[in-house]
């Protein structure tokens, strides 16, 4: 049984997928730290640096966006002989207007990186206005079935534009995906309309990123009941999947409880240990997750198992398993780039193998690239992940000041909205008024400007809200009484 339980109330959003009670996937969006992968921009060329035949673009969201020119739709039109010798300043030139979108989010010092390929995403298919190929997902049955659809995608695009048919159109009338194709065309042309009396930099299209990411967890699982605590969201769900001629295969309830809902449902603590370095196997074997600023290294031990058979079978359990639960872990904490894992040593070519198959076995509905190179000579596991988000932990959590960043301690931010959710639980109390001891972050984030979401919390749960500063050297709250007025 696939559940989704999403936590969308109060400013940030959460929503995990579990599987038999084992969270299988975690996300969360904070506004502060919204994703802007899959965003349209009218964007401005800030500079054109030659040597790296690239261009940093204006879109007005702080970093100038990397723009390759590779991924220039101009360099998709030139043949192959002219494409060896381009040079990206012939093609663009600095103050220049263009059309791009975001392929990944900002990250550490680096702006997102854009491009001028737009992808206008359906159900069936994705569109591309520049694309000039027609491609067929890899899940497509055999090759006779490939070749049918790229010559249905020749026969209805036109030269230069790009067709990728998805998983999901394989099983579909041509007739449908036709209209679906002629429709995200329609609203592309729309965009570019709309883009002709802009000025740069101008969002064009923002992606509802959330929704976007239920719907692709949707389509992997194929069937899943969605558990929501906020009403109005269940009903924009509802109607997004509507308006994607998705289904679900499940239903979608309102969780009414005052409990936190990822509390009712054990989420919370699965997220707890997913913030922990070492993570413990139901045998008493240990992964260490260990990541860097250039990559992930994974070490696994065999910690209190020592197994019934002999030590080449026990060392084989405890990979095969590490290998499963690492799979998970990747997913939860968004690892991606370069990783490294060490699994405790195997003599056997053949027990290599294995492992590797239940690596597999466990990415297998993860909705990222995952390239697994092979072992090295000194038994390490290769592997590179695509990245498009930062790291779970990254995300959540901010560099310790009294460690100088060797730790890390949760943001105000999630501290801020921590306290909103058991807030939301003291609800039905009898008391009028609630005392929070918090340090002055924790405070600014939960207030908002001008006071305006602590007044609109004190309104939802019917109590005056009154703060003390605590001096602290890392974001804290505590809840220290409640009382009447």
């Amino acid at each position: 049984m696939n559940r989704i339980i999403v936590n969308a109330l109060g400013r940030e959003k959460r929503w995990a997928r579990l599987r038999d009670g084992i969270m299988e996937s975690f996300h969360v969006y904070q506004p502060e730290k919204e994703s802007i992968a899959g965003n349209i921009y009218i964007g401005r060329v800030d500079k054109v640096e030659k040597g790296l035949n690239a261009a940093f673009i204006n879109i007005g969201e702080g970093k100038n966006g990397f723009l390759h020119i590779e991924d220039l739709a101009e360099y998709m039109l030139l043949d192959e002989k002219e494409r060896k010798t381009a040079e990206i300043n012939r093609l663009l030139h600095q103050g220049q207007k263009l059309i791009v979108q975001v392929k990944k989010d900002p990250a550490g010092t680096k702006g997102p990186r854009v491009t001028g390929i737009i992808e206008m995403k359906g159900t069936s298919l994705v569109y591309l206005p520049h694309g000039r190929y027609t491609a067929v997902s890899k899940k497509a049955s055999s090759e006779e079935q490939k070749k049918k659809w790229r010559r249905f995608g020749s026969r209805i695009k036109e030269e230069e534009e790009g067709i990728v048919f998805r998983t999901a159109a394989l099983g579909k009338a041509e007739k449908e995906i036709q209209n679906e194709y002629l429709g995200l065309k329609k609203q592309y042309q729309e965009l570019y309309s709309s883009s002709l009396s802009k000025k740069a930099p101008f969002l064009l299209h923002r992606q509802d990123v959330m929704k976007e990411d239920i719907l692709e967890e949707i389509k992997k699982v194929k069937q899943a009941e969605i558990i929501t605590d906020d009403y109005s969201w269940k009903n924009e769900f509802q109607e997004f999947l509507h308006n994607n001629k998705a289904s679900l295969g499940g239903e979608i309830t309102h969780f009414q409880s005052h409990e936190n809902i990822f509390v009712h449902y054990r989420v919370e603590t699965q997220i707890e240990k997913a913030m922990k370095k070492v993570v413990w196997l139901d045998n008493g074997a240990t992964i260490v997750i260990e990541p860097t600023e250039a990559l992930t290294v994974i070490d696994v031990n065999t910690g209190k198992f020592t197994g019934k058979s002999d030590l080449s079978q026990t060392v084989l359990k405890t990979n095969e398993l590490a290998a499963k639960e690492i799979a998970r872990q990747l997913k939860i904490r968004n690892l991606s780039g370069i990783i490294l894992i060490d699994f405790i040593e195997m003599k056997s070519e053949q027990h290599q193998t294995e492992v590797v198959n239940a690596l597999k076995e466990g990415l297998k509905e993860d909705g990222k690239r995952t390239t697994i190179v092979g072992f090295t000579e000194l038994g390490i596991l290769q592997l590179t992940r695509k990245k498009t988000k930062p790291p779970l932990l990254e995300y959540i959590s901010c560099r310790c000041p009294i460690c100088s960043g060797y730790g890390m301690v949760e943001s105000a931010e999630s501290m801020a909205y921590k306290l909103e959710r058991e807030l939301y639980e003291l609800y039905p109390a009898d008391e009028d008024k609630v005392i929070i001891e918090a340090t002055e972050d924790v405070q600014k984030v939960f207030k908002g400007e001008s006071s305006q979401y602590l007044k609109e919390m004190e309104k939802s749960i019917n109590k005056k809200i009154e703060f003390q500063p605590v001096s602290q050297s890392h974001p804290f709250y505590r809840i220290k009484r409640l009382g009447n007025l």
